[in-house]
């Protein structure tokens, strides 16, 4: 998909197989203003310790700030300006931490014409490592 399109994508330019990936970054600072705008403080997402004594590598993120990520990527990059967002099924398949770099890439897999809806199918990547995917139901508005 022509990545000089991104944020404006109308209903037209998605058509089944249209593929569309972004970069994120989980850095201390995302990490941080999640903990400060929700107060989720559950020691699995704040104490190393906690965590790699339950099996991870140190403390875990939270799988909202990969929703937050979704909700950018559809908002902003694909399909963009013109999107609600309906609905995110998403599964949480590996861990993810402080530092991660994820690529996420979105297929669209669906479309209602009648109702200028799509679905897409997304992954995220951390390198060759899927952590995450899922589904995201949006509504491509005629503006």
């Amino acid at each position: 998909m022509d990545q000089d399109k991104r944020g404006d994508f109308a209903f037209e330019d998605l058509t089944l197989g249209t593929r569309f990936r972004n970069r994120y970054v989980i850095g201390e600072d995302v990490y941080q203003r999640f903990l400060n705008l929700f107060g989720d403080a559950s020691p699995l997402h704040v104490d190393d310790q906690v965590a790699v004594s339950c099996g991870f590598s140190g403390k875990l993120m939270h799988g909202a700030i990969l929703n937050g990520f979704i909700s950018n990527f559809v908002g902003m990059n694909f399909p963009g300006k013109r999107t609600l967002e309906l609905g995110v099924e998403i599964h949480f398949v590996k861990p993810t931490y402080v530092g991660d770099v994820l690529e996420l890439e979105a297929t669209v897999k669906e479309r209602l014409e009648s109702r200028r809806v799509v679905v897409l199918q997304f992954r995220f990547q951390r390198e060759t490592t899927m952590v995450a995917n899922g589904r995201v139901t949006v509504m491509i508005c005629n503006i």
